[in-house]
């Protein structure tokens, strides 16, 4: 049985969603929700509210619901003024907005932590997840027919076997600690095939810049993708390399593309560029394992979105459910995670459930016990004449009392 949950501003979990919350309620960033077509923009933030209470603290959106009806201090905390929605209304309002309408909020709140400036170019990370429906298939067969009506596919990870479900592509700045893109694939597509994927999204969305570094884990590696990053994006994309992958090999294959031939008056600032990116990359992939630590930064915001908020697995069956939910949970990971867990350490923290941020306190050690000579060493003050004799009476009395 679950407990209840009491609120109470002294809890630092609650303290900690009120932020995250203040982000989604004021009123500068309303309009996220008027551009992208939510009408309700009211009801809206007022189901978001109860689904982040729910991923926040494990528990079903029915129970939720529950506690938010029987203690008012919680409907005062989540800023419910009339009658709290049921859990059917709940699920039937977000589903009247498609998840690309979901992936377009969220990629508008991400741009308030970006802070894209044109002077600053920090390095982009890329990583990808699975994220598995609850259909057991150990227990029951299903078959590709049942599946291609709920328009799901199965896929293998190292992780979690064969699972039905999707992939999650996240884009996150070095930096910042916020993703820059979410792409969602049915399946386990390979990481190979979605790289040009990744970057055409980039493009499309006009925040991809000339010689902007991008570290692909091993997964992405393709002797084409090195060149094609290059000529087709003018990005260099750090792929990390396979055991039979060499410099030689690479510079051999790599050659500009026929198109900077059409226009002359670029012809020699494209030379230039192609010169600049191939050097930084060539560069880049001779210490490419010293690399390693950075591209772990994806990893640990991912143990946070699995092991905090459950981005693993969700108790969906369809693809709009299942997207709604993976967008929903990156958005919520996003919002706690720039809250100040800005470091590794805090990111582990906050995966392992300890948002305090306290540091481990030390054990006391024993003072170690005063030799004799330093206490006869020790300064004595002088005795005055008054003392002195008092002394000398006492020592006369207590000679006294022994033969009386």
């Amino acid at each position: 049985m679950l407990p209840g949950l009491n609120y109470t501003k002294r809890c630092r979990k609650f303290r900690l969603l009120d932020k995250v919350f203040i982000n989604i309620d004021d009123k500068k960033n309303r309009h996220i929700f008027s551009e992208n077509g939510i009408k309700n923009i009211k009801m809206m933030i007022t189901c978001i509210k109860i689904v982040f209470l729910s991923k926040f603290y494990d528990y079903p959106v029915s129970r939720v619901i529950y506690e938010i009806s029987i203690d008012n201090r919680l409907k005062r905390f989540l800023k419910i003024e009339n009658e709290v929605p049921s859990e059917a209304q709940v699920y039937e309002y977000l589903s009247r907005y498609s998840p690309d309408q979901y992936n377009n909020i969220s990629n508008s709140f991400f741009k308030l932590f970006l802070k894209l400036n044109k002077s600053r170019k920090s390095d982009w990370i890329v990583d990808a997840t699975p994220v598995a429906c609850d259909i057991n298939i150990l227990k029951k067969y299903v078959s590709p027919e049942h599946l291609e009506k709920l328009d799901l596919d199965m896929g293998f990870s190292t992780t979690k076997g064969y699972f039905i479900g999707f992939k999650a592509t996240v884009v996150l700045e070095k930096d910042t600690l916020c993703p820059i893109s979410v792409i969602i694939h049915s399946g386990a597509k390979n990481d190979s095939k979605i790289f040009e994927e990744v970057l055409e999204e980039l493009n499309r969305r006009r925040i991809l810049k000339k010689g902007q570094v991008i570290l692909f884990d091993k997964g992405y590696y393709s002797m084409e993708n090195y060149i094609n990053a290059i000529n087709k994006y003018s990005v260099v994309a750090v792929i990390f390399p396979r055991q039979w992958f060499t410099l030689e090999k690479l510079e051999a294959r790599m050659s500009t593309s026929l198109d900077i031939f059409y226009d002359k008056t670029t012809l020699e600032d494209d030379k230039n560029l192609f010169l600049e990116l191939t050097t930084k990359l060539y560069n880049k992939l001779k210490n490419w394992e010293d690399l390693k630590p950075t591209r772990g930064i994806i990893e640990d915001f991912f143990k946070v979105c699995k092991d905090a908020f459950g981005l693993g697995e969700f108790h969906s069956y369809t693809q709009s459910s299942m997207r709604r939910n993976i967008y929903l949970c990156i958005l919520l990971s996003t919002l706690v995670i720039q809250q100040g867990f800005d470091t590794k350490t805090k990111l582990q923290q906050l995966a392992e459930g300890r948002i305090d941020l306290e540091p481990i306190k030390s054990r006391k050690s024993k003072k170690p016990k005063e030799n004799n000579e330093t206490t006869e060493n020790q300064e004595v003050g002088e005795k005055t004449d008054a003392q002195t004799t008092l002394i000398t009476k006492k020592e006369e009395q207590s000679a006294l009392d022994l033969f009386a």
